[in-house]
Parts: structure tokens; C-alpha cells; sequence
């Protein structure tokens, strides 16, 4: 059975929220299941927001702490942030750079004997920001770290019709799940949250052809 991990960074629940919706839309392919992985705070210290943001950690508080062992131990999985600055969050960005420990070289020249193999894993990224649609820079940043991983990146594409819709103002795009958080109405919307499951699902779609492949 194809295990996917949805690891995801939220303060104020949004990313969570739609974290949830990927995992959901993953569970809609026969025999994926799918694994909610909290990326914590580097070294336990209190969240950066801005002042005035409710901090909702209780909404997802029984998600387990992601470690980066999990990374390697599935078979596909997501990666989602809020955006700061028009890029990956801190804690998501100190998360990934931890991932070096996998590798855990006495010396450049010390081989290990059995590296991590993420090699053609699908992965895939979502963001949530509160400054409108410019969802795409950190999920570019996340493509970057997936692409030294050698990962085979999942995205959305076009032909997903609420993607493509020219009338609406949520978050989405051909990349990945978006949501805009500051805009009024529910956080994320139910077409941001539609996005998701659709992504989820494609994600679930490649990970099972990978892992028949890889059998």
C-alpha cells in the first residue's frame, strides 16, 4: 500500500486546513493511505507571526512532530508552508535543511553505505499567504529543494477547471494549492480546499504508478 506523508508548517491553521484536504484527496486513490506530519518549530521556540494573529496550535495539536527520517520513509508526500517575505516559512526552510542529517558523513570523503534513496519519489507543495496570489515563489523554493532530493515533482496543471477559472480571487494555481488567508470569507475557501483534494488525489495517482513501478 502506497504511504504518503502530507508534512505541513501552521500557525494560524490555514495550512493545516489545507494539508487535511490533500490528505483527503490522496485517501480518494484505492489503496493510498496518507500520513498528516506537523513540521515543528526550530528548537521548540515560539512561532514568528505578527502581532494581532490568533495562534490556534490546539486546531491540530494531536498532529505528530515530522521528523527528517520521515522524508524517507514513504512512498510520496507533500510539502506545505504559510509564506513569509514571499517565501517558505522559517521553520519549514530550518526543517528541510535538517534533512542533511540523513546523509550523517563523518567527513565528505566517508561514503555511506545505504543513503537515503528519494530518487523519483513524487512530491508535491502548497502555500498559504495573506498578501493574494503570490503562492508560486515558495512553491518554486520547495521545487528547488525536491529537485536536489531528485524527486519527481507533482503539480496541478491547468486543466483543473477551478484552477483555470479567470473570475475567481482564491488562492491556486497550475503549481499548487494556494490559499489566501486575508481576504474575507471562510480560510481557505471551498475551492481552495477543492484545489487541494485535487492535488492530493493527483499525488496519490503518481506515488501508486511509482510504487508499482518500483516494486
Amino acid at each position: 500500500m502506497p504511504k504518503i506523508s502530507v508534512f505541513f508548517h501552521s500557525v494560524s491553521g490555514h495550512t493545516f486546513k489545507l494539508a487535511e484536504a490533500i490528505a483527503a484527496g490522496v485517501t480518494e486513490i484505492p489503496t493510498c493511505e496518507a500520513k498528516l506530519l506537523r513540521i515543528p518549530e526550530p528548537g521548540g521556540s515560539p512561532p514568528i507571526t505578527m502581532p494581532g494573529l490568533d495562534k490556534r496550535h490546539h486546531e491540530f495539536s494531536q498532529v505528530p512532530d515530522a521528523t527528517v527520517y520521515d522524508l524517507a520513509d514513504c512512498d510520496g508526500l507533500a510539502v506545505g508552508t504559510p509564506i513569509y517575505w514571499g517565501g517558505m516559512s522559517s521553520a519549514t526552510k530550518h526543517f528541510l535543511d535538517s534533512a542533511a542529517r540523513m546523509w550523517d558523513l563523518e567527513s565528505p570523503d566517508n561514503p555511506l553505505d545505504s543513503p537515503p534513496d528519494l530518487a523519483g519519489k513524487p512530491a508535491t507543495a502548497f502555500a498559504v499567504g495573506g498578501t493574494g496570489m503570490i503562492g508560486d515563489p515558495p512553491i518554486i523554493d520547495l521545487w528547488t529543494v525536491f529537485g536536489c532530493f531528485g524527486m519527481s515533482i507533482v503539480t496541478l496543471g491547468i486543466a483543473v477547471p477551478e484552477v483555470s477559472d479567470p473570475s475567481r480571487i482564491d488562492g491556486g494555481s497550475p503549481l499548487g494549492a494556494q490559499a489566501f488567508s486575508r481576504r474575507p470569507g471562510s480560510h481557505p475557501s471551498e475551492i481552495e480546499m477543492t484545489i487541494a483534494r485535487k492535488q492530493g488525489r493527483a499525488l496519490g495517482e503518481h506515488t501508486r504508478a511509482w510504487t508499482e513501478r518500483n516494486r
